[in-house]
């Protein structure tokens, strides 16, 4: 992920790609910026969660 000064998560490029080589590395769920989630075009077999900012990402791992 990559992200701001101010904490919002930038999307990044070649996001399915990245996602599909997390799969086959056996992960079961993926943090990714909203950015990115709204385009996705295929379905994925692990839980995709997106996140706005790294306040998000930290609430979802439960570190905040």
């Amino acid at each position: 992920m990559k992200y701001g000064l101010t904490g919002e998560i930038r999307s990044v490029n070649m996001i399915e790609k990245r996602i599909k080589e997390a799969e086959k590395l056996g992960y079961k769920t993926c943090i990714i910026p909203e950015s990115n989630k709204k385009l996705l075009k295929e379905n994925f077999k692990l839980d995709i969660i997106g996140a706005k900012n790294i306040t998000d990402a930290m609430k979802y791992l439960g570190l905040k």
